[in-house]
């Protein structure tokens, strides 16, 4: 007796079964190709276009126009308009006055037009009639209140002078309004002001006392209005691509205050344009009393912003955050060079915009 598996063969009933059934196929195959039509060329897609065809095929799926591909789709996906940006339109932008300037050209009332477009000019708060009072700009207009007469653009105003009637010509950005923070400090450092200059004056010997060269060219005098009392400012020390931190509660309500960012535009002695680390939002104006420099860590690159090394760039090896003193080597000429912690600041733009 054997055991194990047997191998059965098949029958010949089962190999008449197969070939039966691929003679269908065959048959089958054959007869759908002559049902086919003939060939019509190219004729045949210029009849029925590749986008009719597709919307058709789509349609048999349960698709219909204005209805958005997918399981879950309700309408079609916007497209995304980019425009491009010119003139003015750059960092800080905000279209939201498009609309209305379109609707303005399309508009028959040409009064109606004016005065939509003086509206967005005067979308600072500084409109024609509004009192202020001038805290930055030339050394004979410091100090002085007075009244909006005329908008010259977006950022120039006419002010006629409170005291002496005189039109004078000044930018939106030098002017505060009355019993604004702004407008209290500036006040506060006249009077403040006012009162040295008395002292000094009562001296008799001011003209006949030594200059320091030093102190000269790390100050600089300014002469407020037509009082002749002179403002003593810190050393100017604001350079572009430079990060710096916000150190008053005042800018933009405390939103900003301790936060970082960059400068990205110096506009005038001590103001600047700051771009924020975090929402990269742009401040305009901010004045370099409200700005600290912020320092990188150790390695990091920094410039020196006065002093006997201004101008100096490199990497900072050692800071000695007690004695507020560091060591930064230059990159040019690898000489190690003391500065103090106060006189440097991180450099984030490209070195050879300073020249190295």
């Amino acid at each position: 007796m054997s055991f194990g598996l047997n191998l059965r063969q098949p029958t010949a009933t089962s190999l008449t079964k197969e070939a039966r059934v691929e003679d269908v196929m065959l048959e089958k195959l054959r007869y759908d190709l002559k049902r086919l039509p003939e060939d019509r060329g190219f004729e045949e897609f210029e009849e029925m276009p590749v986008e009719d065809f597709a919307k058709a095929l789509l349609k048999g799926y349960g698709w219909h126009e204005g209805r958005g591909v997918g399981k879950n789709a309700k309408e079609d996906v916007k497209i995304k308009q980019y425009t491009k940006r010119t003139y003015k339109e750059g960092l800080g932008f905000f279209s939201a006055s498009l609309d209305s300037k379109n609707s303005n050209k399309n508009s028959s009332n040409g009064n109606g037009s004016v005065k939509e477009k003086e509206s967005e000019k005067n979308k600072d708060g500084f409109s024609v009639g509004k009192e202020v009072r001038v805290i930055f700009g030339k050394k004979e207009n410091l100090g002085l209140k007075g009244t909006i007469v005329e908008r010259l653009g977006s950022d120039s105003i006419i002010l006629r002078v409170e005291k002496s009637g005189e039109g004078v010509k000044v930018r939106v950005s030098d002017v505060a309004e009355l019993g604004s923070g702004e407008e209290e400090r500036c006040l506060k450092e006249l009077k403040d002001l006012k009162i040295k200059e008395e002292k000094k004056s009562s001296d008799g010997d001011r003209e006949h006392r030594p200059v320091n060269k030093r102190s000269v060219e790390s100050r600089e005098s300014l002469i407020i209005g037509n009082g002749g009392i002179v403002k003593e400012r810190g050393v100017q020390w604001l350079r572009s691509h430079i990060r710096v931190r916000i150190i008053s509660k005042d800018l933009k309500g405390g939103k900003l205050y301790l936060k970082k960012g960059e400068v990205v535009d110096v506009v005038g002695p001590y103001k600047c344009d700051v771009s924020m680390d975090e929402s990269r939002e742009l401040v305009q104006g901010v004045d370099q009393d409200l700005l600290e420099n912020a320092l990188p860590r150790r390695g990091g690159p920094v410039l020196v912003l006065y002093g006997k090394h201004r101008g100096a760039y490199g990497n900072l090896v050692q800071r000695d955050m007690d004695r507020e003193v560091g060591v930064v080597q230059d990159y040019g000429s690898h000489e190690l060079l003391n500065v103090k912690l106060e006189q440097i600041a991180e450099y984030v733009g490209d070195p050879s915009y300073i020249g190295y």
